[in-house]
């Protein structure tokens, strides 16, 4: 999939398959259950989604479920976030309430 003004993947949709990619040159706002990898330059994963591979963008914000990886300059993880894998950031918030395990890095600007 490829927008410059964004993508917005939502309802009662799961979305599986094998090696599945999501690209994108805008925001992403995923609302569903995604199995596979996001790379945009926003991605916003919201309280009802869920993704299930790894998560690459400038910024990337969390209100939802990441099982993966995050690769991002600017990583939020909202109060009621839920992640399971290693996150890579130079930037990183985690809100009271975000449950977080894994380990994370700072990378280089």
């Amino acid at each position: 999939m490829s927008s410059k003004s964004g993508v917005v993947i939502n309802d009662d949709l799961k979305i599986a398959g094998q090696q599945l990619q999501i690209v994108s040159q805008g925001k992403v706002e995923i609302d569903c259950e995604f199995e596979g990898d996001v790379t945009s330059t926003e991605i916003v994963v919201n309280e009802q989604g869920k993704v299930k591979g790894n998560v690459a963008a400038e910024r990337v914000i969390v209100l939802g479920k990441i099982l993966g990886g995050i690769r991002g300059k600017t990583v939020v993880l909202m109060s009621s976030a839920r992640v399971e894998g290693d996150i890579h950031h130079t930037s990183l918030a985690i809100e009271n309430g975000a449950e977080f395990v894994g380990r994370c890095r700072l990378s280089a600007a």
